[in-house]
Protein backbone atom coordinates (compact mmCIF):
# COMPACT_ATOMS: atom_id res chain seq x y z
CA UNK A 1 0.00 0.00 0.00
CA UNK A 2 1.39 3.32 -0.77
CA UNK A 3 1.87 5.79 2.40
CA UNK A 4 -0.93 8.28 0.91
CA UNK A 5 -2.67 10.68 3.16
CA UNK A 6 -6.15 9.24 1.99
CA UNK A 7 -5.02 5.36 2.22
CA UNK A 8 -3.84 5.98 5.97
CA UNK A 9 -7.22 7.91 6.86
CA UNK A 10 -9.41 5.22 5.15
CA UNK A 11 -7.09 2.87 7.33
CA UNK A 12 -7.69 4.63 10.21
CA UNK A 13 -11.42 5.21 9.83
CA UNK A 14 -11.66 1.78 8.84
CA UNK A 15 -10.01 0.62 12.23
CA UNK A 16 -11.69 2.99 14.10
CA UNK A 17 -15.57 1.68 12.67
CA UNK A 18 -14.22 -2.07 13.84
CA UNK A 19 -13.47 -0.93 17.14
CA UNK A 20 -16.55 0.76 17.84
CA UNK A 21 -18.54 -2.04 15.88
CA UNK A 22 -17.22 -4.58 18.66
CA UNK A 23 -14.76 -6.51 16.63
CA UNK A 24 -11.17 -5.96 17.85
CA UNK A 25 -9.25 -8.46 16.14
CA UNK A 26 -9.99 -6.59 12.46
CA UNK A 27 -9.47 -3.19 14.49
CA UNK A 28 -5.93 -4.40 15.51
CA UNK A 29 -4.95 -5.54 12.32
CA UNK A 30 -5.67 -2.23 10.63
CA UNK A 31 -3.83 -0.13 13.65
CA UNK A 32 -0.65 -2.50 12.98
CA UNK A 33 -0.58 -1.72 9.59
CA UNK A 34 -1.05 1.95 10.14
CA UNK A 35 1.91 1.74 12.94
CA UNK A 36 3.97 0.63 9.55
CA UNK A 37 2.50 3.29 7.67
CA UNK A 38 3.26 6.28 9.10
CA UNK A 39 5.43 8.02 12.10
CA UNK A 40 4.59 7.30 15.89
CA UNK A 41 1.20 8.35 16.53
CA UNK A 42 -0.07 8.67 20.21
CA UNK A 43 -3.65 8.15 18.83
CA UNK A 44 -2.78 5.02 16.76
CA UNK A 45 -0.87 3.35 19.78
CA UNK A 46 -4.24 4.29 21.91
CA UNK A 47 -6.56 2.89 19.98
CA UNK A 48 -4.57 -0.23 19.01
CA UNK A 49 -4.29 -0.55 23.06
CA UNK A 50 -8.14 -0.70 23.39
CA UNK A 51 -8.43 -3.32 20.51
CA UNK A 52 -5.67 -5.42 22.81
CA UNK A 53 -7.87 -4.79 25.69
CA UNK A 54 -10.90 -5.88 24.06
CA UNK A 55 -9.46 -8.86 23.27
CA UNK A 56 -7.77 -9.32 26.59
CA UNK A 57 -4.36 -8.81 26.11
CA UNK A 58 -3.92 -6.88 28.41
CA UNK A 59 -0.47 -6.87 28.78
CA UNK A 60 0.68 -5.72 25.17
CA UNK A 61 -2.47 -3.14 25.45
CA UNK A 62 -0.31 -1.78 28.65
CA UNK A 63 2.47 -1.33 26.55
CA UNK A 64 0.54 0.01 23.97
CA UNK A 65 -0.56 2.40 25.79
CA UNK A 66 2.85 2.92 27.77
CA UNK A 67 3.79 4.17 24.13
CA UNK A 68 1.22 6.44 24.03
CA UNK A 69 1.96 8.24 26.83
CA UNK A 70 5.73 9.51 25.63
CA UNK A 71 4.68 11.01 22.43
CA UNK A 72 1.65 12.54 24.47
CA UNK A 73 1.98 12.23 28.14
CA UNK A 74 -0.85 14.83 29.03
CA UNK A 75 -3.66 12.78 27.35
CA UNK A 76 -6.22 12.14 29.95
CA UNK A 77 -7.79 9.51 27.98
CA UNK A 78 -4.85 7.40 27.53
CA UNK A 79 -3.95 7.54 31.47
CA UNK A 80 -7.67 6.37 31.92
CA UNK A 81 -7.32 3.30 29.75
CA UNK A 82 -4.24 3.16 30.71
CA UNK A 83 -5.63 2.36 34.09
CA UNK A 84 -8.23 -0.03 32.75
CA UNK A 85 -5.97 -2.41 31.55
CA UNK A 86 -3.40 -2.32 35.00
CA UNK A 87 -6.66 -3.28 36.77
CA UNK A 88 -7.39 -6.11 34.44
CA UNK A 89 -3.91 -7.27 35.45
CA UNK A 90 -4.52 -6.89 39.13
CA UNK A 91 -2.15 -4.18 39.16
CA UNK A 92 -4.10 -1.81 41.58
CA UNK A 93 -1.04 0.48 42.68
CA UNK A 94 -0.54 1.75 39.31
CA UNK A 95 -3.78 1.66 38.21
CA UNK A 96 -4.76 4.14 40.81
CA UNK A 97 -1.77 6.40 39.77
CA UNK A 98 -3.13 6.17 36.29
CA UNK A 99 -6.67 7.07 37.34
CA UNK A 100 -5.50 10.26 39.08
CA UNK A 101 -3.46 11.34 36.53
CA UNK A 102 -6.72 10.89 34.31
CA UNK A 103 -8.70 12.89 36.81
CA UNK A 104 -6.43 16.08 36.97
CA UNK A 105 -6.08 15.95 32.99
CA UNK A 106 -10.17 15.49 32.52
CA UNK A 107 -11.36 17.19 35.89
CA UNK A 108 -14.88 17.73 34.45
CA UNK A 109 -14.68 14.19 33.48
CA UNK A 110 -16.83 11.70 35.93
CA UNK A 111 -15.31 8.59 34.24
CA UNK A 112 -11.78 8.49 35.63
CA UNK A 113 -13.07 9.70 39.08
CA UNK A 114 -15.05 6.23 38.97
CA UNK A 115 -12.52 3.96 37.53
CA UNK A 116 -10.29 5.22 40.65
CA UNK A 117 -12.41 4.39 43.27
CA UNK A 118 -12.74 1.51 41.30
CA UNK A 119 -8.98 0.76 42.07
CA UNK A 120 -9.03 2.42 45.90
CA UNK A 121 -11.51 -0.24 46.92
CA UNK A 122 -9.37 -2.78 45.45
CA UNK A 123 -6.44 -1.21 47.48
CA UNK A 124 -8.92 -1.13 50.39
CA UNK A 125 -9.12 2.45 50.45
CA UNK A 126 -12.88 2.19 51.07
CA UNK A 127 -13.18 5.97 52.26
CA UNK A 128 -11.31 7.58 49.28
CA UNK A 129 -13.03 5.25 47.00
CA UNK A 130 -16.69 6.67 48.45
CA UNK A 131 -14.95 10.11 47.86
CA UNK A 132 -14.02 9.36 44.24
CA UNK A 133 -17.36 8.31 43.87
CA UNK A 134 -19.24 11.53 45.15
CA UNK A 135 -16.99 13.71 43.34
CA UNK A 136 -17.90 11.89 40.09
CA UNK A 137 -21.18 12.35 41.09
CA UNK A 138 -21.00 15.94 41.60
CA UNK A 139 -19.93 16.45 38.25
CA UNK A 140 -22.97 14.30 36.30
CA UNK A 141 -25.68 13.46 39.11
CA UNK A 142 -27.11 10.53 36.70
CA UNK A 143 -23.90 8.79 35.56
CA UNK A 144 -25.20 5.46 36.67
CA UNK A 145 -21.39 3.99 36.76
CA UNK A 146 -20.70 5.95 39.76
CA UNK A 147 -23.93 5.53 41.49
CA UNK A 148 -22.87 1.42 41.00
CA UNK A 149 -19.14 2.00 42.33
CA UNK A 150 -21.07 3.79 45.37
CA UNK A 151 -23.56 0.89 46.01
CA UNK A 152 -20.69 -1.54 46.21
CA UNK A 153 -18.48 0.86 48.15
CA UNK A 154 -22.06 1.42 50.53
CA UNK A 155 -22.75 -2.09 51.08
CA UNK A 156 -19.66 -3.48 51.63
CA UNK A 157 -19.10 -0.89 54.67
CA UNK A 158 -23.15 -2.47 55.67
CA UNK A 159 -24.86 1.25 55.01
CA UNK A 160 -27.16 -1.13 53.67
CA UNK A 161 -30.20 1.82 53.66
CA UNK A 162 -28.65 4.37 51.20
CA UNK A 163 -26.29 1.17 49.15
CA UNK A 164 -29.90 -0.63 48.39
CA UNK A 165 -31.16 2.36 46.96
CA UNK A 166 -27.79 3.15 45.03
CA UNK A 167 -28.00 -0.44 43.93
CA UNK A 168 -31.28 0.33 41.90
CA UNK A 169 -29.09 2.53 39.36
CA UNK A 170 -27.41 -1.25 38.16
CA UNK A 171 -30.28 -1.28 35.47
CA UNK A 172 -28.83 1.63 34.19
CA UNK A 173 -25.58 0.77 33.07
CA UNK A 174 -24.18 0.80 29.57
CA UNK A 175 -23.27 -2.63 29.93
CA UNK A 176 -24.74 -4.62 33.50
CA UNK A 177 -24.40 -8.31 32.97
CA UNK A 178 -28.08 -9.22 33.06
CA UNK A 179 -31.04 -7.44 30.91
CA UNK A 180 -33.54 -5.28 32.07
CA UNK A 181 -36.86 -8.06 32.51
CA UNK A 182 -40.32 -7.63 32.43
CA UNK A 183 -40.99 -3.96 31.64
CA UNK A 184 -44.46 -4.78 30.43
CA UNK A 185 -45.53 -5.72 33.95
CA UNK A 186 -45.70 -3.25 37.12
CA UNK A 187 -42.71 -3.12 39.46
CA UNK A 188 -44.14 -3.92 42.64
CA UNK A 189 -43.47 -1.31 45.25
CA UNK A 190 -44.19 -3.50 48.08
CA UNK A 191 -47.69 -2.91 48.29
CA UNK A 192 -50.39 -5.34 49.65
CA UNK A 193 -50.31 -8.97 47.48
CA UNK A 194 -53.83 -10.53 48.38
CA UNK A 195 -55.35 -11.77 45.18
CA UNK A 196 -52.52 -10.65 42.98
CA UNK A 197 -49.86 -12.86 41.32
CA UNK A 198 -46.10 -11.62 41.56
CA UNK A 199 -43.37 -12.90 39.67
CA UNK A 200 -39.84 -12.79 41.12
CA UNK A 201 -36.76 -13.21 38.85
CA UNK A 202 -33.14 -13.58 39.88
CA UNK A 203 -30.48 -11.82 37.72
CA UNK A 204 -26.05 -11.84 37.77
CA UNK A 205 -24.82 -15.47 38.37
CA UNK A 206 -25.78 -18.34 39.92
CA UNK A 207 -24.49 -16.88 43.25
CA UNK A 208 -26.71 -14.40 43.25
CA UNK A 209 -29.80 -16.20 42.44
CA UNK A 210 -28.85 -19.00 45.30
CA UNK A 211 -28.34 -15.84 47.62
CA UNK A 212 -30.99 -13.74 47.34
CA UNK A 213 -33.85 -16.59 47.10
CA UNK A 214 -33.99 -16.27 50.63
CA UNK A 215 -37.08 -13.33 50.07
CA UNK A 216 -39.23 -15.60 48.18
CA UNK A 217 -40.53 -16.86 51.56
CA UNK A 218 -41.17 -13.31 52.55
CA UNK A 219 -42.92 -12.20 49.59
CA UNK A 220 -45.28 -15.04 49.61
CA UNK A 221 -46.07 -14.57 52.92
CA UNK A 222 -47.31 -10.97 52.24
CA UNK A 223 -50.25 -12.79 50.35
CA UNK A 224 -50.88 -13.51 46.57
CA UNK A 225 -48.89 -16.01 44.48
CA UNK A 226 -45.61 -16.38 43.88
CA UNK A 227 -43.63 -16.96 40.18
CA UNK A 228 -39.81 -17.60 39.97
CA UNK A 229 -37.79 -16.91 36.93
CA UNK A 230 -34.47 -17.91 37.34
CA UNK A 231 -31.62 -19.77 35.72
CA UNK A 232 -32.31 -23.35 34.03
CA UNK A 233 -29.38 -24.80 36.21
CA UNK A 234 -31.13 -23.80 39.35
CA UNK A 235 -34.96 -24.50 38.64
CA UNK A 236 -34.86 -27.83 39.84
CA UNK A 237 -33.30 -26.34 43.37
CA UNK A 238 -35.63 -23.73 43.30
CA UNK A 239 -38.55 -25.83 43.74
CA UNK A 240 -38.56 -26.71 46.90
CA UNK A 241 -38.41 -22.94 48.41
CA UNK A 242 -40.74 -22.38 50.82
CA UNK A 243 -43.90 -20.46 49.77
CA UNK A 244 -43.08 -20.45 45.31
CA UNK A 245 -46.11 -21.72 43.32
CA UNK A 246 -44.20 -22.06 40.02
CA UNK A 247 -39.93 -22.26 39.03
CA UNK A 248 -39.67 -21.50 35.78
CA UNK A 249 -36.43 -21.17 33.60
CA UNK A 250 -35.21 -17.63 31.26
CA UNK A 251 -36.38 -18.06 28.20
CA UNK A 252 -39.57 -20.01 28.70
CA UNK A 253 -43.31 -18.51 28.11
CA UNK A 254 -44.78 -17.15 31.76
CA UNK A 255 -47.82 -16.55 33.50
CA UNK A 256 -49.73 -13.52 33.47
CA UNK A 257 -48.16 -11.65 36.66
CA UNK A 258 -49.57 -8.38 37.91
CA UNK A 259 -46.48 -7.49 39.04
CA UNK A 260 -42.70 -7.94 38.79
CA UNK A 261 -40.00 -7.43 40.51
CA UNK A 262 -35.82 -8.89 40.94
CA UNK A 263 -35.01 -10.67 43.50
CA UNK A 264 -31.97 -8.17 44.37
CA UNK A 265 -33.90 -5.50 44.56
CA UNK A 266 -35.98 -7.41 47.21
CA UNK A 267 -33.59 -5.75 50.20
CA UNK A 268 -34.16 -2.33 49.01
CA UNK A 269 -38.22 -2.96 48.85
CA UNK A 270 -38.16 -4.42 52.38
CA UNK A 271 -36.27 -2.16 54.15
CA UNK A 272 -33.20 -4.85 54.48
CA UNK A 273 -30.09 -3.84 56.93
CA UNK A 274 -27.14 -5.62 58.25
CA UNK A 275 -29.19 -6.49 61.48
CA UNK A 276 -32.61 -7.53 60.18
CA UNK A 277 -31.33 -9.84 57.18
CA UNK A 278 -33.54 -13.07 57.29
CA UNK A 279 -30.55 -15.83 58.11
CA UNK A 280 -32.47 -18.38 58.95
CA UNK A 281 -31.04 -21.64 57.19
CA UNK A 282 -31.28 -24.09 56.01
CA UNK A 283 -33.75 -22.37 52.98
CA UNK A 284 -32.98 -24.83 50.15
CA UNK A 285 -32.71 -28.28 50.12
CA UNK A 286 -32.16 -31.32 47.28
CA UNK A 287 -35.38 -33.41 46.34
CA UNK A 288 -35.28 -37.15 48.68
CA UNK A 289 -34.38 -38.42 45.30
CA UNK A 290 -30.96 -36.75 45.28
CA UNK A 291 -30.64 -37.47 48.76
CA UNK A 292 -30.38 -40.64 48.38
CA UNK A 293 -28.07 -40.95 45.46
CA UNK A 294 -25.40 -39.05 47.26
CA UNK A 295 -25.98 -41.00 50.58
CA UNK A 296 -25.27 -43.93 48.47
CA UNK A 297 -22.90 -42.52 46.67
CA UNK A 298 -20.65 -41.50 50.22
CA UNK A 299 -21.20 -44.55 52.00
CA UNK A 300 -18.23 -45.68 52.33
CA UNK A 301 -16.88 -42.65 53.46
CA UNK A 302 -19.00 -42.43 56.77
CA UNK A 303 -15.75 -43.12 59.19
CA UNK A 304 -13.91 -39.91 58.32
CA UNK A 305 -14.76 -35.98 58.29
CA UNK A 306 -15.95 -35.40 55.05
CA UNK A 307 -14.64 -31.57 53.30
CA UNK A 308 -15.54 -30.16 50.15
CA UNK A 309 -13.19 -28.08 48.71
CA UNK A 310 -13.19 -25.28 45.74
CA UNK A 311 -10.36 -23.53 45.11
CA UNK A 312 -11.21 -21.43 41.77
CA UNK A 313 -14.08 -19.46 40.13
CA UNK A 314 -14.38 -17.68 36.74
CA UNK A 315 -11.44 -15.44 36.18
CA UNK A 316 -13.94 -12.23 35.62
CA UNK A 317 -14.62 -10.50 37.50
CA UNK A 318 -12.54 -11.34 39.99
CA UNK A 319 -9.64 -13.06 39.22
CA UNK A 320 -7.58 -12.59 42.49
CA UNK A 321 -10.51 -14.58 44.53
CA UNK A 322 -9.04 -17.95 42.85
CA UNK A 323 -6.56 -19.84 44.50
CA UNK A 324 -4.63 -23.02 43.72
CA UNK A 325 -5.31 -26.53 44.63
CA UNK A 326 -1.55 -27.11 45.69
CA UNK A 327 -2.25 -23.58 47.86
CA UNK A 328 -4.18 -26.27 50.08
CA UNK A 329 -1.73 -28.38 50.36
CA UNK A 330 -1.68 -27.66 54.83
CA UNK A 331 -4.77 -29.29 54.51
CA UNK A 332 -3.43 -32.86 53.64
CA UNK A 333 -2.29 -32.94 57.56
CA UNK A 334 -5.78 -33.01 58.88
CA UNK A 335 -6.36 -36.31 60.32
CA UNK A 336 -9.15 -38.94 59.25
CA UNK A 337 -10.31 -36.78 56.84
CA UNK A 338 -11.47 -37.08 53.04
CA UNK A 339 -11.55 -34.44 50.63
CA UNK A 340 -14.17 -34.55 48.14
CA UNK A 341 -13.94 -31.74 45.36
CA UNK A 342 -16.65 -29.94 44.35
CA UNK A 343 -15.03 -27.88 41.88
CA UNK A 344 -16.80 -27.80 38.31
CA UNK A 345 -14.97 -25.80 35.46
CA UNK A 346 -11.93 -23.85 35.03
CA UNK A 347 -9.06 -25.12 38.13
CA UNK A 348 -10.96 -28.88 37.94
CA UNK A 349 -7.44 -29.79 35.59
CA UNK A 350 -5.75 -29.40 38.87
CA UNK A 351 -6.82 -32.72 39.80
CA UNK A 352 -4.34 -34.40 38.34
CA UNK A 353 -1.60 -32.70 40.79
CA UNK A 354 -3.10 -33.47 43.81
CA UNK A 355 -1.56 -32.19 46.99
CA UNK A 356 1.11 -34.77 48.73
CA UNK A 357 -0.67 -37.17 51.39
CA UNK A 358 -4.30 -35.23 50.69
CA UNK A 359 -7.05 -37.81 49.84
CA UNK A 360 -9.29 -36.03 47.71
CA UNK A 361 -12.02 -37.75 45.74
CA UNK A 362 -13.73 -36.29 42.62
CA UNK A 363 -17.50 -37.43 41.81
CA UNK A 364 -18.17 -34.58 39.88
CA UNK A 365 -18.83 -36.43 36.76
CA UNK A 366 -22.09 -37.15 38.80
CA UNK A 367 -23.54 -33.38 38.84
CA UNK A 368 -25.78 -32.43 36.74
CA UNK A 369 -27.18 -29.63 38.23
CA UNK A 370 -27.02 -27.53 41.75
CA UNK A 371 -29.80 -30.15 43.18
CA UNK A 372 -26.91 -32.29 42.37
CA UNK A 373 -24.70 -30.35 44.30
CA UNK A 374 -26.60 -30.08 47.31
CA UNK A 375 -26.81 -32.90 47.76
CA UNK A 376 -23.41 -33.85 48.09
CA UNK A 377 -22.79 -31.28 50.42
CA UNK A 378 -25.11 -32.23 53.32
CA UNK A 379 -23.13 -35.63 52.69
CA UNK A 380 -20.00 -33.26 53.97
CA UNK A 381 -19.02 -31.84 57.11
CA UNK A 382 -17.55 -28.98 56.41
CA UNK A 383 -17.08 -27.20 52.86
CA UNK A 384 -14.10 -24.75 52.13
CA UNK A 385 -14.49 -22.65 48.91
CA UNK A 386 -13.21 -19.24 47.60
CA UNK A 387 -15.85 -17.06 47.01
CA UNK A 388 -18.24 -19.30 45.00
CA UNK A 389 -21.91 -19.62 44.06
CA UNK A 390 -20.98 -23.52 45.59
CA UNK A 391 -20.16 -21.35 48.80
CA UNK A 392 -23.49 -19.69 48.64
CA UNK A 393 -25.45 -23.07 48.26
CA UNK A 394 -22.99 -24.52 51.21
CA UNK A 395 -24.42 -21.40 53.31
CA UNK A 396 -27.69 -21.60 51.98
CA UNK A 397 -28.01 -25.63 53.33
CA UNK A 398 -26.81 -24.82 56.35
CA UNK A 399 -23.45 -26.35 55.81
CA UNK A 400 -20.70 -25.42 58.02
CA UNK A 401 -18.50 -23.36 55.32
CA UNK A 402 -15.03 -21.94 56.03
CA UNK A 403 -14.99 -19.09 53.20
CA UNK A 404 -11.67 -18.14 51.78
CA UNK A 405 -11.73 -14.33 50.83
CA UNK A 406 -9.31 -11.91 48.80
CA UNK A 407 -7.81 -9.08 50.10
CA UNK A 408 -10.15 -6.89 48.32
CA UNK A 409 -13.86 -8.62 49.03
CA UNK A 410 -16.94 -8.53 47.32
CA UNK A 411 -19.23 -6.68 48.95
CA UNK A 412 -21.58 -9.01 50.63
CA UNK A 413 -18.93 -9.79 53.24
CA UNK A 414 -18.43 -6.82 54.43
CA UNK A 415 -15.16 -5.51 56.19
CA UNK A 416 -13.52 -7.24 59.37
CA UNK A 417 -15.45 -9.90 60.46
CA UNK A 418 -15.05 -13.69 61.11
CA UNK A 419 -18.46 -14.14 60.51
CA UNK A 420 -21.43 -13.24 57.95
CA UNK A 421 -24.60 -12.44 58.30
CA UNK A 422 -26.27 -13.83 55.74
CA UNK A 423 -25.22 -17.08 56.29
CA UNK A 424 -24.93 -18.19 60.58
CA UNK A 425 -23.05 -21.29 59.63
CA UNK A 426 -20.29 -19.36 57.93
CA UNK A 427 -16.06 -18.09 58.48
CA UNK A 428 -14.55 -16.06 56.98
CA UNK A 429 -10.68 -16.72 56.42
CA UNK A 430 -9.68 -13.04 55.00
CA UNK A 431 -6.39 -11.93 53.33
CA UNK A 432 -3.88 -9.28 55.13
CA UNK A 433 -2.23 -8.92 51.67
CA UNK A 434 -3.55 -9.33 48.62
CA UNK A 435 -2.72 -12.30 46.25
CA UNK A 436 -0.96 -13.94 49.08
CA UNK A 437 -3.30 -17.20 50.60
CA UNK A 438 -0.43 -18.85 52.66
CA UNK A 439 -1.83 -16.97 55.31
CA UNK A 440 -5.24 -17.79 54.88
CA UNK A 441 -5.03 -21.48 54.24
CA UNK A 442 -2.40 -21.77 57.53
CA UNK A 443 -5.21 -19.80 59.74
CA UNK A 444 -7.44 -22.65 58.44
CA UNK A 445 -5.29 -24.96 59.22
CA UNK A 446 -4.71 -23.89 62.83
CA UNK A 447 -8.64 -23.31 63.07
CA UNK A 448 -8.93 -27.19 62.44
CA UNK A 449 -6.36 -28.24 65.46
CA UNK A 450 -8.25 -25.68 67.58
CA UNK A 451 -11.89 -26.52 66.66
CA UNK A 452 -12.44 -29.51 64.75
CA UNK A 453 -15.75 -29.07 63.29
Amino acid sequence: MSNSKEQVQQLFQKGSEFLQGGNPADALNCFRQLQLLVAPNPTVFLYAGTALHNLGRFIEAISSYRQALELAPDTGEIHNNLGNSLMATGNFPEAAESFAAATRLLPSNPVPLTALATAQQALGKIAGAESSCRSALSLAPDFAEAHWNLALNLLLQGRYAEGWREYEWRWRRAAFTSPVRHINVQQWDGSALEGKTILLHAEQGFGDAIQFVRYVSLVAKLGGSVLLECHPELVSLFQGVEGVQTVLPFGESLPDADYQISLLSLPHILGTTVDNIPSKTPYLSPSSGHRSKWAHLLTDYRDTLRIGLIWAGKSYPDPLRSCRLSDLAPLAAVGNSTFFSLQLGPGAEQMSCKPPGMKLIDLTAEISDFSDTAALIEQLDLVISIDTATAHLAGALGKPTWLLLPYAPDWRWLLKRADSPWYPGMRLFRQETSGKWDTVINKVAMAFVQNRP
